[in-house]
């Protein structure tokens, strides 16, 4: 080996060094940027609730949620392609934009209610979204799995939110020595501390140009030709976003039946559902770096059917575990998580069946991204205001289970395979479609009744209260 090989070994040794360091550090911003989101979230469901409905406050919030990811997911894919601005800077002024805003929200927010929340939160959730596009583009061309990068950074930003979630469960909500003013300036001293984190990081490394002053060097793996084509793509995640969290407003109606706390409701099933969704598509990432892509095509379909089929057994579970009492909701929290898990495989699956790792990745993956944040929205509020509200708990469970089937079927349909194994596997997803017809309304149809009547274990039945006044 020759001085100027030795020297170019040397300097690719330093820059994947620089490059896990730096992931490092934006990963622990991203991950401590996820939690003003959410505490947002959870502050304002409480005060909304009032206004809107339980049910509606939620939906209201997750579509903002959902709506800030998609406006960062395109923020991130367009800066990922203009390398001389500084990501850290940027980073820190949206976060002290949203300190700013969270901060002056209580004293607009008598004035303009739900406004004022759902500014709040959509700008709050513009770092997280703009995250994914604006890291994935240089991992995946560094080792050829775009799907391997968006499992990784999608996990830290879902644990970020999931964990704000989990620490809103364990200290705010059994312990509320913090009112709605107190967990807003919370989150608005979270967003100020990452600003000026991000802001030492920026001048720290203010000498380094290596991840500013030009693009990642190519993969040494070639860039593989996209199983999907763009249109099909785009549909599945914006089905697959659908689906998921019209999921999420169904759990949640679910829960707060059972505890006749929305506050508790939201935070149990919201945190479940991201943590679930954060170990998915970690898994998924490693699954596109081990495996090939048609085994890649079958963990997807896989893993749909199996978020089905739990999906069907939630509402009967919920009805015949009733007598466990409060246990029973710890039952419905980890089914929550379970049926997370798995769709949250399901965009690194998408992104590594679509997009090529290529300079374009990081756009790619950003419209990728968008398409589901905008079809999350979507699912959201037409759960909450046209199922929930017009049909009631069990409806829609089945239309949610069949809409999740019909993801998969879309997925068959847009992927090449042998016709026997499309045929095969179709026939599967309309068995369970029509168990999940027969299944649900018989085996769940007491369940809105018992789970109400786990709020009140200790009233007794009229029958027992007359013979009891009786004696």
């Amino acid at each position: 080996m020759t001085t100027l090989d030795l020297a170019a070994s040397g300097d690719q040794a330093v820059r994947t060094d620089r490059l896990a360091r730096w992931t490092r550090v934006v990963g622990v911003l991203l991950f401590c940027s996820g939690f003003p989101a959410l505490v947002y979230q959870l502050a304002w469901q409480r005060a909304l609730s009032g206004i809107l409905g339980d049910t509606g406050s939620a939906a209201l919030l997750l579509a903002a949620l959902m709506l800030g990811l998609a406006l960062g997911s395109l923020a991130g894919g367009w800066l990922s392609q203009r390398h001389a601005i500084a990501s850290m800077p940027l980073l820190a002024a949206i976060e002290l934009m949203t300190g700013v805003l969270g901060f002056a929200a209580p004293w607009i927010f008598g004035s303009v209610g739900a406004a004022a929340a759902f500014a709040v939160v959509i700008v709050s959730a513009l770092p997280m979204g703009a995250a994914l596009p604006l890291l994935v583009g240089g991992r995946a061309r560094r080792c050829g799995h775009v799907g391997s990068a968006v499992g990784l950074l999608a996990c830290v930003n879902n644990l970020g939110a999931g964990a704000a979630c989990l620490v809103g469960l364990a200290l705010l909500t059994p312990l509320p020595f913090l009112d709605v003013r107190g967990e807003i300036d919370l989150a608005a001293a979270i967003n100020l501390a990452v600003a000026l984190s991000a802001l030492v990081v920026r001048w720290r490394d203010r000498h380094d140009q290596i991840f500013t002053a030009a693009p990642a060097p190519a993969s040494a793996v070639p860039s593989r030709k996209p199983m999907l084509a763009p249109v099909p793509l785009m549909g599945l995640a914006a089905a697959g976003g659908f689906v998921a969290w019209s999921y999420e407003i169904f759990f949640f109606r679910a829960v707060t039946d059972a505890t006749s706390s929305s506050a508790f409701a939201f935070a149990a099933t919201l945190g479940a559902f991201l943590v679930g969704l954060a170990f998915g598509a970690r898994r998924a990432g490693e699954n596109c770096t081990a495996l090939t892509r048609d085994g890649v095509l079958r963990r997807a379909l896989g893993a749909l059917m199996k978020a089905s089929l739990l999906g069907l057994l939630f509402l009967p579970l919920l009805d015949h575990l009733a007598w466990l009492d409060r246990a029973g909701i710890a039952v419905a929290v980890l089914m929550v998580y379970l049926v997370a898990r798995f769709w949250g495989s399901l965009m690194p699956y998408l992104a590594e069946l679509g997009v090529a790792a290529d300079a374009q990745a990081g756009w790619r993956t950003a419209v990728l991204l968008c398409a589901s944040s905008l079809g999350a929205a979507a699912g959201a509020v037409f759960t909450s205001s046209a199922l929930l509200d017009q049909f009631g708990l069990v409806a829609t469970g089945m239309a949610v289970v069949a809409a999740g089937l019909g993801c998969v079927v879309l997925l068959i349909g847009a992927l090449k395979m042998p016709r026997s194994e499309k045929i095969l596997r179709v026939s599967l997803a309309v068995v369970l479609g029509l168990l999940a017809v027969v299944v649900i309304p018989s085996w769940s149809a007491n369940v809105s009744e018992r789970l109400q009547a786990i709020n009140a274990p200790h009233v007794e039945p009229p029958e027992q209260a007359a013979e009891n006044l009786g004696r």
